[in-house]
């Protein structure tokens, strides 16, 4: 999970991810799912809840795996999870640079709520992060 992470938020993009031990302590304390592409770890997403919310704290897919539909695949799971644990409202934050990120996420009925100036850094500067929502049926 470190080296996936690393991968895709690796300078200039983001910070580099987070390392096997704080990638440990997630998926001892939040939702975490992963899927498998020829028995390798090929995309995962760890989920903050609390009570009927939610937080995507990050979802990364390998390299040799993105545009696979394993993003999009990894959302169904959460929110079809997330909704029979009866959570109603989903938040993520996205660097609002990151088109493929904000187009999945769009297609997937999240709408933007509000925006974060200077919230990424980057190479050349900072980068806003849009923060979105979706609504869930929460039928848990």
């Amino acid at each position: 999970m470190a080296t996936i992470h690393a991968q895709s938020f690796a300078p200039p993009h983001g910070s580099g991810g987070w390392d096997a031990l704080e990638m440990a302590t997630h998926c001892q304390k939040d939702l975490c799912f992963g899927l498998d592409s020829e028995d390798d770890l090929a995309a995962f997403i760890i989920l903050s809840v609390v009570m009927d919310q939610a937080e995507i704290l990050t979802i990364a897919t390998a390299p040799s795996a993105r545009r696979t539909g394993l993003g999009r695949a990894l959302l169904d799971l959460a929110i079809s999870e997330l909704e029979a644990r009866g959570v109603t409202d989903l938040f993520l934050e996205v660097a609002e640079d990151n088109a493929p990120a904000i187009a999945l996420y769009r297609s997937t009925g999240f709408i933007p709520m509000g925006r974060r100036p200077g919230y990424y850094r980057r190479a050349g500067g900072r980068v806003a992060a849009l923060t979105l929502s979706r609504k869930l049926t929460g039928s848990g």
